[in-house]
């Protein structure tokens, strides 16, 4: 048994609906009809009496003999009565007038004595019929009336009950055909809808459905694309942990073997101890870089996904910096492997303060600075620089190296991208400085932009937002 069995659906709430409309105004309009069908009746029946009542007092006011006129009368299923001034009845054709009641203070009577014509309309004691009264005042002061029973709408209802129960079964027969049938009708632009592409029945669906087709489209674009985030992001960690691996595997193993020479004495040289020692040297040191520049990226990885709050703890707290002096510690630490690959490493600083990170704001500006030596070629200089813009803080670097391909410059900022893989392998390159970079400036609501040209040199710029300083009070 299905589970929705006993759920009310949809289809069945508007076959009921349809269903029960239909018979509803099949019923009201029997009832109504009727109730105008006795209306019409009534009117006519009303009419022929007040003749009928004209005719008779005519004929009474010519004759002496008003009883004997009245017994020579023959009207069907019509009562006639002749009422003296005091409202006595002095003539009635269905009862003795000596057993009647006064008719003075009737409606009707009293209507006529003031206006020659009087006209009343009373439920009979007959089950759903009514009285209609006609009374007219003669010469002589007596009323005559002339009183017809009038089926009334029960009556009418009661006397159509055969072919009522009829109409009634052809009613029902044809109000359920046609409910499932327009029930059927109406539901069908639900059941054609196809959530997995909602455009498709957008021009068949009803106008009160295309808001939520619209928005069912649009969740599942957004759905398509977090599907698309989600899957980067898993090439992306697979991508990293194969890197980090081969990374860390290259450093580890050189450190390794030398030291298992050393240690198994097969090198009995000084020389050699000593050469071996300073790559076991370098390589650690290379192994120390690349495990510090993945604990930062792992902690702006954390940070992004926390809240801000959370986020200092993790990175540290915010405070002002001043650019020009972070600038001048990045040039002297670098001065030494600018001096190597002979680059000469220059400062054009100007008065600049960012609120931000130290930490993160160091490793952004000395990343940039060594990818800038790193790349560029003997003779070649790097101008480190800082300054506000338009009210916005910037820091720029700016080298005259091997510079970087169009195609390429959207991928720099990849973690472990390398454009000149076997400089950066020779010059101890991890291939995580500039997605620190990347990270770090939108840790500070920076924006980077990245001017370059093959052979001509780099230029990048990372400008912050207009920065609101701390009030300094004595």
């Amino acid at each position: 048994m299905s589970p929705f069995g006993s759920k009310r659906t949809l289809s069945r709430r508007v076959f009921g609906t349809v269903f029960v409309v239909a018979f509803a105004a099949i019923a009201v309009f029997t009832v109504v009809g009727s109730a105008f069908l006795q209306n019409n009746l009534a009117q006519v029946t009303r009419s022929e009496l007040h003749d009928e009542a004209e005719i008779v007092a005519a004929a009474l006011d010519s004759t002496v003999n008003d009883i004997a006129v009245l017994e020579r009368v023959d009207i069907d299923n019509t009562r006639l009565t002749l009422i003296a001034e005091d409202g006595t009845v002095i003539y009635d054709n269905q009862e003795p007038a000596s057993q009647m009641e006064n008719h003075g203070q009737r409606p009707e009577v009293i209507a006529a004595r003031e206006t020659g014509h009087g006209s009343d309309e009373r439920d009979s004691s007959t089950l759903g019929e009514v009285m209609l009264y006609e009374a007219v005042l003669l010469g002589n002061g007596q009323v005559v009336r002339i009183a017809q029973a009038q089926a009334g709408v029960l009556s009418i209802l009661l006397s159509f009950v055969g072919p009522l129960l009829i109409i009634a079964a052809v009613v029902i027969v044809v109000s359920f055909f046609a409910a499932r049938r327009e029930s059927r009708a109406i539901i069908a632009p639900l059941l054609d809808v196809d959530l997995d592409h909602p455009k498709r029945n957008m021009e068949a669906a009803y106008a009160e459905m295309v808001p939520m087709l619209e928005r069912i489209e649009s969740q599942r674009q957004e759905l398509k694309q977090q599907m698309r985030v989600l899957a980067d992001n898993d090439r992306m960690r697979r991508e990293f942990t194969a890197n980090i691996t081969h990374e860390l595997k290259t450093p580890l193993t050189t450190i390794s073997g030398y030291a298992e020479l050393i240690s198994s004495d097969m090198v009995v040289d000084e020389a050699d101890i000593k050469d071996f020692g300073s790559r076991i040297y370098r390589e650690a040191g290379r192994l120390t870089s690349l495990v510090n520049d993945i604990l930062t990226l792992s902690n702006l990885d954390e940070a992004e996904r926390s809240e801000s709050n959370d986020a200092a703890s993790v990175l540290g707290s915010t405070e002002p910096v001043d650019l020009p002096r972070m600038l001048e510690t990045v040039q002297q630490r670098l001065e030494h492997v600018a001096h190597k690959s002979d680059v000469a490493v220059f400062l054009d600083a100007h008065p600049a303060m960012v609120i931000g990170v130290p930490r993160l704001l160091d490793e952004l500006a000395y990343n940039l600075a060594s990818n800038a030596i790193r790349y560029n070629r003997p003779g070649g200089s790097v101008v480190l620089s800082c300054g506000i813009d338009e009210g916005r803080p910037f820091i720029r670097v700016e080298d005259t190296g091997i510079g970087i391909a169009h195609d390429e410059q959207a991928k720099i900022f990849e973690r472990f991208y390398r454009v000149d893989k076997s400089r950066s392998k020779a010059r101890g390159g991890t291939g995580l400085g500039l997605a620190i970079v990347k990270h770090a400036a939108a840790f500070h609501g920076a924006t980077i932009d990245l001017e370059s040209e093959p052979d001509c040199g780099t230029r990048i710029t990372v400008t912050f937002p207009v920065q609101v300083l701390p009030s300094v009070t004595d």
